[in-house]
């Protein structure tokens, strides 16, 4: 793996974890909206609150297949989702410590800035470029090219192991 390649995972996993969180949220908020519109009845178990032409049956088959018969098994599942993004903010965590321990021994400050913006900020370029005083082409097509070269040798010497003699 390349420094570069090393420095565009971590903004992946942020993606990821990003996405695992949407995920979940929606899942959640999908499913709130299904049983507000439900209400308990009595011993007739949940019925629906519909008006006259509405598809109740379909609502029906989007609650049975949102809403596990056991309470149990929607509290695995969201317990299963969020040790997932845990497992996967650890790694991010540890990947982003180990970046900028890399990125701190760049003794170009400017270089620095970029990559600590873009690779571990999640910043677009535009928005290192405006933090950073340039245009955006100016950082994406230019500086981008010298501190990933800069990141790449201090990349090498890290993966580098020790040989004994």
């Amino acid at each position: 793996m390349t420094g570069e390649k090393f420095l565009v995972s971590i903004r992946h996993l942020d993606c990821e974890i990003n996405a695992l969180e949407l995920q979940k949220n929606r899942l959640g908020d999908q499913r709130q909206s299904l049983l507000d519109r439900a209400y308990p009845s009595g011993n007739l178990g949940v019925v629906v609150q519909h008006s006259v032409g509405s598809k109740t049956e379909a609502l029906g088959v989007q609650l049975a297949t949102l809403v596990p018969p056991d309470p149990e098994q929607l509290f695995e599942q969201h317990k299963a989702l969020m040790d997932l993004i845990n497992r996967k903010i650890d790694r991010r965590v540890a990947l982003k410590e180990k970046a900028m321990e890399l990125i701190e021994g760049l003794p170009n400050s400017r270089e620095r800035a970029l990559l600590v913006h873009r690779y571990l900020n999640n910043c677009t370029w535009a928005e290192v470029g405006e933090l950073l005083g340039y245009s955006e082409s100016h950082v994406r097509d230019e500086l981008k090219t010298t501190a990933i070269e800069a990141f790449e040798e201090i990349w090498k010497i890290s993966r580098q192991k020790p040989t004994d003699i």
